[in-house]
């Protein structure tokens, strides 16, 4: 028996990385703010947001606000407020400031102002659907303009996640215990718990352990120790090479992607992550994984939300797939994601049947890592 470890972005935040998209919103924001400086225009633009001095203000350029404006230096110098809190004291004086941002960027300011987190590539999703109802003309170039603005936002990640990738972090023997424990039979699902099976159970230490990283970052590799036994496979890319990099959305059991199927327009499905998992053969490995004997799917970190679906559904509803335990989160506040994440675990099952047998119970799983 083999296990396949689903690893998310709570892996990373588990490990001391500030690597949820808020954080990295932030961090764009900084470095936005931070470019005032040496600008001797009165504009500073990138493809996500405009901001301008007007023509008839007292400040000359950006530079020149950058060393005379107080707010600003206290913000370079003690980084006690953020550039986010820059941008926002700029749309309070419109009459000497306007802050233009495409709608993509607005709608992820928003999630993160209503609900305290934002994921941008379910966000890139609903605006590519809006953008597409009713049916775009061949003309129409406003999709073509929203994947450049999911480019620019890749590229400035991979540029965060490597300063995140260099900090010293260690493995969690908590951590490593959950990857590399026995599995307990009551765990597994009743169809499965069959004479058909009861060779597995003769030895109960999983054969082969892969990592499946849905992270760009290499923190799984702190628990390879023996690569023999343990493959670390980079799913969705890594930041060492920016062009492996799959930054996009994956559902094709949605409703609506059909209708992007059938516009026989190339640049609709441009960053659609089945069709770019293609790009490499860290699909097919996963595979020929899944293919080779029965496995365990534990899930540490993932949200296992919509983004993430089809693939995830291959996974799920697999014959060969046993079990699917999920470790969740608890907060500051001592209140967990279990019943959040099972919702989503749901949604990537067709069968509903197969799902209340294969999700292993709440009192056989445990937190990620203890708060």
């Amino acid at each position: 028996m083999n296990r396949l470890v689903l690893i998310g972005n709570g892996f990373d935040l588990a490990h001391g990385l500030k690597t949820s998209y808020k954080d990295f919103i932030n961090w764009y924001c900084d470095k936005r703010v931070d470019a005032f400086a040496g600008n001797t225009t009165k504009v500073s633009e990138d493809c996500l947001c405009k901001f301008s001095i007007k023509e008839d203000a007292s400040v000359s350029c950006w530079n020149v606000f950058a060393f005379e404006n107080s707010y600003f230096r206290d913000i370079q110098r003690n980084r006690t407020r953020s550039g986010y809190d820059v941008i926002k004291e700029l749309q309070n004086h419109p009459e000497i400031f306007s802050v233009d941002c495409s709608r993509f960027f607005k709608t992820i300011i928003q999630s993160i102002e209503k609900k305290g987190w934002v994921d941008i590539e379910n966000d890139y999703y609903s605006l590519l659907l809006r953008r597409i109802m009713p049916i775009i003309s061949k003309t129409d170039k406003e999709v073509e303009v929203l994947n450049k603005q999911l480019d620019i936002l890749r590229d400035y990640l991979i540029k965060y996640l490597r300063l995140e990738q260099n900090k010293d972090i260690n493995a969690i023997d908590a951590i490593k215990d959950k990857i590399f424990r026995l599995t307990d039979k009551q765990e597994i699902s009743v169809a499965n718990q069959s004479s058909d099976y009861d060779y597995y159970w003769g030895e109960r230490n999983p054969s082969t352990i892969m990592l499946l990283n849905f992270n760009y970052t290499k923190t799984p590799e702190l628990y390879v120790t023996d690569p023999s036994k343990v493959i670390v496979n980079y799913i969705h890319g890594r930041i060492e090479d920016p062009q492996s990099v799959i930054f996009g959305y994956g559902d094709e059991l949605d409703e609506d992607y059909k209708k992007l199927q059938n516009l026989n327009e190339n640049e609709c499905l441009r960053h659609i992550k089945s069709i770019r998992y293609m790009e490499s053969d860290n699909y097919r490995k996963l595979l020929e994984f899944i293919e080779a004997e029965p496995f365990q799917i534990c899930i540490m970190g993932h949200s296992c939300g919509n983004s993430d679906r089809t693939l995830l559904n291959t996974l799920f509803e697999h014959r060969n797939c046993i079990s699917v335990k999920p470790y969740y989160y608890i907060n500051e506040k001592g209140k967990d994601n279990h019943l959040e994440l099972v919702q989503n675990i749901s949604r990537n099952f067709t069968d509903m049947k197969l799902m209340r047998d294969r999700v292993v119970n709440k009192q056989y799983c445990k937190p990620l890592t203890e708060p």
